[in-house]
C-alpha cells in the first residue's frame, strides 16, 4: 500500500490542532493517536485513512512516514 502522505499529514495536523492546549503531548502522543485513528477507521470503514505502515516498537506504534511528515510548511513542527 502506498502512504496518502495529503491525508497522513491533514491527520497529524488535525491531531496537534485539537491536542495543542494539552500537557504531555508530544510525538509519542500524536503517534499513537495517528495509529488509533487509522485502527478504528479501518475497523467501521474496512479501509485505512491513511494506509500508512506501522512499525512496532516496544511502548507504541510509529508511523513509517512520521518523521519525513514533519515539515514546519506542512504540519504544525511537534514539540516535545
Amino acid at each position: 500500500m502506498n502512504v496518502n502522505m495529503v491525508k497522513f499529514k491533514a491527520l497529524i495536523s488535525y491531531i496537534i490542532n485539537r491536542c495543542k492546549n494539552k500537557k504531555n503531548v508530544g510525538k509519542t502522543v500524536i503517534c499513537k493517536l495517528v495509529y488509533f485513528s487509522d485502527f478504528n477507521h479501518y475497523e467501521i470503514y474496512e479501509k485505512p485513512i491513511t494506509n500508512e505502515t506501522y512499525i512496532k516498537f516496544e511502548r507504541d506504534p510509529l508511523p513509517k512516514h512520521f518523521l519525513d511528515s514533519i515539515n514546519i510548511n506542512d504540519v504544525i513542527l511537534i514539540r516535545n
